[in-house]
């Protein structure tokens, strides 16, 4: 998917139970107030998530959690 360069699940205990979080890396900022800030990207994101774990899949899964690509020195 155009924006996104990867994607991983995390694991997190919280209220006695293993909760996993899909990851997803993105190479634009997902700081609001920036011009590079991409709201329909997250939107399309969001969707396709919500898409594929209700229609492709039967795990689980808590919560999904955006993050920018850190920026290679």
């Amino acid at each position: 998917m155009e924006g996104v360069s990867r994607a991983w699940f995390e694991w997190g205990f919280a209220k006695s139970i293993w909760e996993k979080t899909l990851v997803v890396e993105v190479d634009f900022d997902t700081d609001p107030s920036s011009g590079a800030f991409r709201q329909a990207r997250l939107e399309d994101i969001e969707k396709m998530a919500q898409s594929v774990l209700k229609n492709n899949v039967t795990m689980v899964i808590h919560q999904l959690k955006v993050v920018p690509r850190l920026a290679r020195i």
